[in-house]
Parts: C-alpha cells; structure tokens; sequence
C-alpha cells in the first residue's frame, strides 16, 4: 500500500534580503506560509535498492522524472545518510507550478525526506528527525521549512534557520495567481540592488511587527500594510506580466497584494470568502492560473 504525503505550496508573507554571503548565496529575513495548493507524493516500498519515478505534470510544464529532479536528489540523500536497504516506487503528481515563487520542488523534496522517515519509522526519534532536517539544506534553502509540519516560519540565514510563528486565528482568504511565466530565482538575485543598512534595520522592525500582529490574532487591516518583497524591485521591471497580475489584483478590491519569492505568483487577501470568490470570478478572462485558497493551520 503506497504512503501518500502532501506536499504544499508556500508563499513569503515577507522577504528582505539582508545581504550577500561569502558562497554567493544571499542572507534572508522572511516569514513562510504553507497555503492549501498541493503536490502529491505516492511512496511504495520496495525490496530491491534504488528509486524510481514517475511524474504525473498536471501543471504542464514538462517536469523531468530525471536524476536531476528534486524527489530523487531527496531520496538518495536519505538513502545515503541512512544506510537504506531497499528502495522506492515514487509516484508524483505535480500541480504547484514551476519558477512561481511557490517552492514546489523545495516542497516535493521535504516531502520525500518525510515519506522515507515514516516508512523508515524514524517520525518519532528526535535524534534522527535531526538528522533528516540537516539534510534539507544542501538540497535547496526553502526544503527546511517543508520538513516541519508548522505552518508558518520566521526563516532567517538563506531561508534554512527557522522559528516557529504560532498564528492563532485563520487569515482570511486568499486570490492566488501565476501568470504563465516562470521566474528563475538567481535571474532576480542578479538583478537585485542590495539595500543599505538602514534601510534593512527599518525593515526587521517592520517583519517584527507583522509577526506580532499575526501572532496576536489581529485583522487583516492591520497588518496587510506590513506584507514586503524586496524581490518586487528586481522582478517587476522585467516581468511584465507579474507586474500586470500584481495591478490587477490590486484592482479587484484584494488587500496586502504581493508577489511571492522570486515570482511569478501573486496573491492578496480578501475579508470574506464571498469577496474572494468575486475576486477570483473577476479574473477569469485573464490567461492565468487562479487558486481561491489560504493559509494552512
């Protein structure tokens, strides 16, 4: 009997880049949310070792089922840091779509991670839950926080160093959209001008106060104006068509409209589900993907 995990799409709430690291890589300050759009990942166990793959693409973008693909990198991770005698059946399904700013394939790895624990029956030993965690970095800076089952994330380092955000009160719903393109990540860190000091201090005091206001239970007024992307500076003067969304949203009547990650998906939020639903109806002639869902836990 395949063990079917779900695997989430996230969006950054917010995301400042706090400057470059000596590997290259840029130190972040964000705050993760899982939303209610799902890959879906079939595990069956198998005698013989290695993995294989098969790929359902319902997002049509022509997904390898490679050794390149993050599923796989996941499960030879765990393969070689456990000693895995045996393999695996894999079987995706893949709806989140690719370069949205949706981690999708961060997402499908951290899935992968955790299908194994569980049929390795390791989803109880903190000692070796630990040793799956620190797997996650080296197989990209989002897959840590798909490891844990929280819903939302303060995401420091390059996304990997993580503190739980207890938010006790559902937010409301959310108009999410990808437009068709896909937004490579290092493409928008190219183009990105890093802010000043400052200019950084000003915004962790802003991130603070989102997170208190969340965690507090307080309505959408009041910290809708608090949702950030520095990324939008390097994304929406290239990407027309993000930029397009982005407005458009915004005219619709939704609140805190902000691009995610690198791009290309956009979302905001609406005080009703009603509303939502007219938000999403709105935008129906437009060659887009829209989700009417919202935050998970």
């Amino acid at each position: 009997m395949p063990l079917q995990v779900q695997c989430p799409a996230k969006v950054n709430l917010f995301l400042e880049v706090t400057g470059k690291r000596r590997d290259g890589m840029h130190s972040l300050a964000t705050l993760f949310a899982k939303v209610g759009v799902f890959d879906v990942l079939d595990v069956e166990r198998t005698d013989a070792p290695g993995f294989s793959l098969e790929v359902e693409d319902e997002a049509g973008q022509g997904l390898s089922a490679g050794p390149d693909n993050l599923v796989l990198r996941a499960a030879e991770a765990f393969r070689a840091e456990f000693s895995l005698g045996y393999g695996a059946r894999i079987r995706l399904t893949k709806r989140i779509p690719m370069g949205a700013g949706l981690g999708g394939g961060s997402s499908d790895a951290g899935g992968m991670l955790i299908a194994l624990a569980r049929l390795h029956k390791l989803e109880l030993d903190r000692s070796a839950m630990a040793r799956v965690r620190k797997l996650a970095p080296k197989l990209g800076a989002d897959v840590a926080f798909f490891t844990r089952r929280d819903a939302f994330c303060d995401g420091r380092g390059i996304g990997d160093k993580l503190k739980v955000l207890e938010v006790p009160k559902a937010l409301p719903w959310m108009v999410l959209v990808w437009p068709g393109v896909h937004c490579p990540t290092p493409e928008a860190y190219r183009r990105l001008t890093l802010p000043g000091r400052s200019v950084v201090l000003t915004s962790l005091s802003q991130l603070d106060k989102l997170e208190n206001r969340l965690a507090a239970g307080r309505p959408l007024p009041e910290w809708e104006g608090l949702l950030f992307n520095r990324l939008e500076d390097a994304v929406l003067g290239h990407r027309p068509e993000v930029r397009q969304a982005k407005d458009i949203l915004a005219k619709t009547g939704l609140k805190g409209v902000l691009m995610s990650g690198s791009g290309a998906c956009v979302f905001g939020f609406a005080p009703s589900r009603a509303e939502a639903e007219a938000a999403a109806g709105r935008l129906s002639g437009y060659p887009w993907k829209v989700y009417l869902t919202c935050c998970l836990g």
